[in-house]
């Protein structure tokens, strides 16, 4: 890609005025031997998701149309990278077509893309930034279900996007599907519709460099099989070299699925893993050696017995340090990523930066040889190292005396703090049992008034059923000498009635 660059710019010492204006090396790797040092292979752990790496032709003209296409069933990322050369501002669109015989649950996760710009490092910087600060998660942006057969525009933003003439654009999207999707990436008129012009766009011709096509491992891990020992001297961790670090491989599946190589594994997330052992502290350089690197990278280390990361770093190469970019026409240039301890795992995470160039090492270097003072420091003669020892016990045995001191002040005022709690406990237990005891007295006092109640209560009820007795006594008397005056009365009566009678038969 860098070259490319150069070729099209036509500025080539205006270019490289900026390129090597400010010292670009931030330790003397002749001074220290670095190309002595012992390799350090990084190994495959594990590759996976789809990529669809959209790059040739990576200048566009005279006509826009399709650039890539490929198929994404499952987890996948799009990776873009283009330039217009039309005289006209033109869009990247990226239009997924379901292709299953079923409905299609897609779902975005990430979308990231890259200023625009006639600047390809601080364009391909930008993006491996973003990739950084915006990490990949398992919370979908958005989700849809597409019908068997539709197409449908992703990354919408790209549509308030245009490319000028010579500027470069680049960027990412991460997606997940159901069933298999067939994604085309264009750059099109801006005023065109994009779904439509998915069905008539033609497809552009691959370019000589041929970074298209569709690839397994967009996330890829990788370790270091053998600790490095701080202790050995210094040694390197070499990537994007095809070598321990393969690139991925693929297909065209415009050009009747042939064959294909992402040369520099662009698009694709990295995880080293370095373990490291030894007693002494260490340094991290990085040190292009491919040509010009401009990118960043997060640095995370971890003490043997942590669970998580001590320190997370990201350091900036490029841009912020005013460089354009790292290693124009040299491969002795460097970078300083932080200083570590022997015993610390280093986990470094990046993406290959668009406009850059691979390979480059990780240089680990120890502390004395980075730093010949510090070797001076940590050779202290015998006699002052004696002196400081015997100082130091001596200074430590008075700081015991005052600690037991201290100590035996602190226990006696625990045990007298001990008794006086235990003093107010017992008070406080009294006083519990005296309220207890004035309840049980109160409630003795009560029950007894309630008693003499309960009798005086009695002794009106009997008095009350004497009483009602007596006049029930009078009541039945009465009614008596009632029955006795009516029987009278009517005996009179009978008595009257039988002389009237007889009265009568004497007439």
């Amino acid at each position: 890609m860098f070259f490319k660059k150069i070729y099209k710019l036509g500025t080539v010492l205006a270019f490289l005025g900026v390129l090597t204006s400010h010292a670009a090396s931030d330790i003397d790797l002749e001074a220290i031997k670095s190309f002595s040092f012992t390799s350090l292979p990084a190994e495959l752990q594990s590759q996976r998701d789809t990529l669809l790496l959209s790059d040739s032709p990576e200048y566009v003209g005279p006509v826009g149309g399709v650039l890539s296409a490929g198929s994404i069933s499952g987890k996948g990322r799009i990776y873009f990278y283009h330039v217009n050369e039309m005289e006209q501002p033109h869009k990247i669109a990226i239009v997924l077509e379901n292709v299953s015989d079923g409905p299609n649950e897609i779902s975005v996760f990430r979308e990231l893309k890259s200023i625009v710009s006639d600047d390809y490092f601080a364009v391909g910087r930008d993006l491996s930034r973003k990739e950084l600060e915006q990490p990949l998660t398992n919370e979908a942006l958005y989700s849809f279900v597409m019908p068997t057969k539709s197409r449908r525009l992703v990354f919408l933003d790209l549509e308030n996007s245009p490319v000028q003439k010579d500027a470069l654009f680049t960027g990412i999207v991460d997606l997940q599907t159901s069933r298999t999707v067939f994604a085309r990436v264009m750059m099109i008129p801006t005023n065109l519709n994009s779904v439509n012009a998915s069905y008539w766009s033609k497809n552009l011709p691959i370019d000589h460099v041929r970074l298209r096509g569709t690839f397994n491992g967009a996330t890829r891990m990788m370790a270091i099989a053998k600790e490095y020992d701080t202790t050995l001297g210094g040694a390197y961790v070499e990537l994007g070299n095809d070598r321990e670090d393969r690139f991925i491989e693929g297909v065209d599946e415009m050009d009747n699925n042939a064959y294909v190589k992402d040369s520099g594994n662009y698009g694709v997330s990295y995880t080293v893993k370095i373990p490291t052992t030894g007693e002494d502290p260490f340094r991290l350089y990085f040190n292009p050696l491919g040509g010009a690197y401009s990118g960043s990278f997060i640095i995370k280390s971890q003490h043997r017995w942590q669970k998580v990361p001590r320190q997370i770093m990201t350091y900036h190469v490029g841009g912020e340090d005013g460089l354009m970019a790292l290693g124009y026409n040299t491969i002795m240039d460097s970078r300083y990523m932080g200083s570590y301890y022997g015993g610390d795992t280093l986990t470094i995470e990046f993406m290959p930066a668009g406009a850059s160039n691979l390979p480059f090492r990780l240089l680990l270097v120890p502390e004395a040889l980075a730093n010949p003072q510090y070797t001076k420091i940590a050779t202290i003669n015998k006699a002052e190292l004696w002196t400081l020892q015997a100082a130091a016990k001596r200074e430590a045995a008075e700081a015991a005396k005052k600690v037991d001191k201290e100590e035996k002040k602190v226990d006696e005022r625990m045990r007298a703090e001990e008794w006086a709690h235990q003093q107010a406990e017992k008070a406080k237990l009294a006083v519990e049992k005296a309220k207890t005891l004035k309840k049980i007295e109160g409630a003795r006092q009560l029950a007894e008034k309630r008693y003499h109640e309960y009798e005086i209560a009695q002794t009106q009820t009997k008095e009350a059923r004497r009483r009602a007795d007596m006049q029930r006594e009078v009541q039945q008397k009465a009614a008596e000498r009632v029955e006795e005056i009516r029987l009278a009365v009517e005996r009179y009566t009978n008595v009257k009635h039988n002389e009237e009678r007889e009265h009568q038969k004497i007439k």
